[in-house]
């Protein structure tokens, strides 16, 4: 097991010179760092497994437990031949046991999103069509990829499928659709959660990847204030929520994989200032003033369109805090402040998954660090290097979810960790080949 990581991050100054940190209260930034101090002492006392420690791995009977990550989601939807394509799709292909995904036809739940224009910003609009019913190509197969997208970890653990079809939850719908079929929505027999499904699978190995909408929620849904507010509890809550979701998949004797959380604002969704100026080819000190921002913030993906109108003076500045046109509470802007608050948070969930993951006997795949990599470095492919900046090649259309190489990516890195635990032999994905029938690889 490779020790957590904590890359540097260089914490600059806001737009009036001052700390951008201070922003942040300074009793929550306190508890965020106890936080931190806490699990990472939790951590050295529990100790790293060593790799004998682990007992051969048997792929026989795979699960997959997760969020739309390891549901396979690309641009903004699970769409069956984008699905095929995700990282679990991409480990189970690589060692030949099957993985069978719920697939949803096209145009996808919801409808997938395609891409008009590359000129920035960018044209990207759903494709048309409604779903079918019922919305799976394959309603009565005895599916082992369970992971939901939009669930957290509690979501997981408790989250069961119902037949309401009026709810307008997104992650219930999600829910309805990835565990609902065949029962209870087309015939009767007990709801099950995400890791109760698990557990009556009997895996001899689980892949595990939840947590990511534990953060990137509060972050997209303009809650992350509120989170910051009780810090304590939340981390609290976390860990319960985590060792309980590990404790019950453990108890199957199957042996786990878990991938800890990247920081998503190094997510293509999320436009530093200073990239955006580069972007509009003007000059940065401009770019703050019209919009309000300091040259440390991001700016969303969801602000492009009100991003261009004030730039081109066809609409006043400042940038709103909100863009109501993606929903009413979906932030334009995540200062500084804020992000290095996101890090630090994810920082201390990664460290309670490793602590969580060597009580349980896990083997942690360090998605964080990887993730880090790519956006300082990018990937290097033939002549040319992939970027996680949006339509960069790893990240789709909805700036949030990888494309198929960036799942290729992810998928070796699990392999990498695996074979350095068991002292497997399983071959890496070819990510050449894939990048070359990648469609969001553009030339």
């Amino acid at each position: 097991m490779r020790e957590l990581r904590f890359p540097n991050r260089k914490f600059g100054t806001d737009a009036n010179g001052g700390s951008a940190l201070m922003n942040l209260k300074e009793k929550n930034w306190k508890t965020l760092s106890r936080g931190l101090v806490s699990f990472l002492l939790a951590l050295a006392f529990v100790g790293p497994l060593r790799a004998q420690d682990w007992k051969a791995i048997d792929f026989s009977r795979l699960v997959v437990v997760g969020d739309s990550l390891a549901a396979g989601v690309e641009n903004g939807s699970m769409e069956d031949n984008q699905q095929e394509h995700g990282f679990a799709s991409v480990i189970a292909g690589q060692i030949h046991t099957p993985l069978v995904l719920p697939l949803v036809p096209s145009p996808g739940a919801p409808n997938t999103l395609e891409l008009i224009s590359a000129q920035f910003p960018p044209v990207i609009e759903p494709v048309p069509g409604t779903l079918p019913f019922p919305p799976l190509d394959n309603p009565f197969a005895d599916i082992n990829d369970l992971a939901v997208p939009g669930q957290t970890v509690a979501d997981a653990l408790n989250r069961k499928p119902n037949a309401n079809f009026a709810t307008t939850d997104e992650t219930q719908l999600a829910t309805d659709l990835v565990l609902g079929f065949p029962c209870p929505i087309l015939l009767p027999c007990p709801a099950l959660s995400q890791v109760q499904r698990a557990v009556a699978l009997r895996p001899t190995t689980v892949i595990v990847d939840i947590g990511n909408n534990d953060i990137l929620a509060a972050v997209t849904s303009g809650q992350l204030p509120s989170l910051l507010s009780a810090p304590d509890a939340f981390f609290a809550n976390f860990n319960n929520s985590y060792g309980s979701l590990l404790n019950s998949l453990a108890a199957t004797k199957a042996t786990l994989i878990v991938g800890n959380l990247p920081d998503v604002m190094e997510a293509a969704y999320f436009v530093p200032v200073s990239k955006l100026a580069q972007r509009e080819n003007l000059p940065l000190l401009l770019v703050m003033e019209a919009l309000g921002v300091g040259p440390l913030d991001f700016v969303t993906l969801a602000a492009l369109p009100a991003i261009e109108a004030i730039l081109t003076r066809s609409a006043p500045g400042p940038l709103p805090v909100f863009c109501l046109v993606a929903s009413p509470s979906t932030p334009c802007v995540v200062t500084f402040a804020e992000a290095a608050a996101v890090r630090l948070v994810t920082i201390v969930l990664n460290a309670i998954i490793q602590v969580q993951a060597a009580i349980h006997g896990a083997v942690v795949v360090d998605l964080f660090s990887l993730i880090d990599h790519l956006y300082a470095d990018g990937y290097q492919l033939g002549n040319s290097t992939l970027t996680t900046d949006y339509l960069g090649g790893l990240f789709s259309l909805d700036g949030l979810h990888p494309t198929n190489t960036g799942y290729g990516i992810m998928a070796n890195e699990f392999i990498k960790d695996i074979n350095e635990a068991f002292q497997t032999n399983i071959p890496p994905a070819n990510i050449l080949e894939i990048a070359e029938h990648d469609p969001l690889v553009l030339p």
